[in-house]
């Protein structure tokens, strides 16, 4: 049996706080079986904790120290060497680089970036990235410090989207692949062997096509799902069953 996932969702943020249920319910009418719950500060851990002890197979959870939050990340180390240890998060992130909104301290974002790398190492758990303006020195970190993982949201070119995937990175493809202008975010979903794409929502940022400019939520994955599945010659369900078995490879993946 096939069915959707999203790998990276940011359903316990505040802009869910009054119709989660709903949320949920109309992720299962959508049949998006499977939800990477982002985590982005300590305050949403224990709402996303309850899901994933509510149902281990369709929520999992990822917590990391965003590069947007670089400069104060001595502050939040302690605590988040600690909520990686749980068992009930799946994967370390999102981390990376972000020299878009700050451009400042990028020896900064790197060193945090290297040091969550290796945190995620120590607990043999895979990495989710944020890369935004950045790419060269996301790829040229994650080639030193070589780890599974998942290039969410991948913007980059075609031709930098093998290079990751020759290094054995996953990479995620949300709404923006929807768009009319999106023609670099389609070339690189087509340019890569199958096994490495994953859907994703970001949400709720980035609605896909019909639904830009809303509040974007895990239901809308069908839409990213379909693009995905045209721009690399496959069915919907041939594409759901790749991303499907993708997803499960990743949170299974052997991190050494």
């Amino acid at each position: 049996m096939t069915y959707y996932l999203d790998s990276h969702a940011h359903i316990i943020s505040e802009e869910f706080e009054q119709d989660l249920d709903e949320l949920l319910e109309r992720a299962e009418q959508a049949d998006v079986k499977r939800i990477m719950i982002m985590c982005t500060s300590e305050a949403e851990i224990d709402k996303a904790f309850s899901l994933v002890d509510s149902d281990p197979f369709r929520f999992a959870c990822a917590y990391g120290i965003h590069p947007e939050d670089a400069n104060d990340w001595q502050g939040k180390w302690d605590r988040f060497c600690e909520i990686i240890r749980d068992p009930r998060i799946a994967c370390v992130g999102e981390i990376g680089l972000d020299y878009y909104w700050v451009k400042d301290n990028k020896p900064v974002q790197r060193e945090l970036f290297i040091r969550q790398i290796k945190e995620a190492r120590a607990v043999h758990k895979p990495i989710l990235v944020h890369s935004r303006d950045a790419i060269q020195d996301t790829y040229d970190i994650m080639k030193a410090h070589l780890i599974p993982g998942v290039m969410h949201c991948y913007s980059g070119s075609a031709e930098m989207a093998v290079e990751f995937t020759k290094l054995g990175y996953y990479l995620a493809f949300g709404g923006a692949i929807t768009f009319k202008n999106s023609r670099h975010s389609k070339a690189a979903a087509a340019a890569v062997d199958p096994r490495f794409l994953l859907s994703e929502t970001d949400c709720p940022y980035m609605s896909p096509e019909p639904f830009r400019g809303r509040r974007n939520e895990p239901s809308n994955i069908p839409h990213i799902v379909k693009v995905i599945a045209e721009v690399c010659g496959r069915s919907v369900e041939e594409m759901k069953e790749i991303i499907a078995q993708n997803y499960d490879r990743l949170l299974h993946e052997e991190v050494l």
